[in-house]
């Protein structure tokens, strides 16, 4: 798969993260105004687990070969990068564990501004050609 390709791709999924983190967060807003169901929102939010875990299982396998495809850093500084990202991955995902729905807010909140940076750094920096 291409560059762009391989782009065109995580930008799919950041969609589609994306509305799963909005879905969980209407049905925490359910729940907060007492007309909510807990199991559709653990359901969601298992939903979510799923998809980010395939999402960066696809991202880390992708990243280390992506970043020296455009051959702009050493062979350190990309596992320095690899390392730290992976460590995102992992936080994150902590976060979107069993509990109160405030921890599920932030677990959110975190994964939007964590997509935003991927997106800002791998997505629509020089990794992404635009004439291809």
């Amino acid at each position: 798969m291409s560059i762009a390709g391989l782009t065109a791709e995580l930008a799919n999924q950041h969609e589609a993260l994306r509305a799963m983190i909005n879905a969980c967060e209407r049905l925490a807003d359910e729940l907060d105004a007492g007309r909510g169901d807990p199991a559709a929102l653990t359901r969601e939010v298992a939903k979510l687990r799923v998809a980010f875990d395939a999402h960066n299982a696809f991202e880390e396998y992708l990243l280390r070969p992506l970043l020296r495809e455009v051959d702009a850093y050493g062979e350190i500084h990309i596992s320095r990068i690899v390392a730290e990202h992976v460590g995102e991955h992992r936080a994150v995902r902590e976060h979107l564990g069993d509990g109160p729905v405030a921890v599920l807010r932030d677990a959110l909140d975190h994964l939007r501004v964590h997509l935003q940076a991927e997106e800002r750094y791998f997505l629509w920096s020089d990794l992404s050609p635009s004439d291809e």
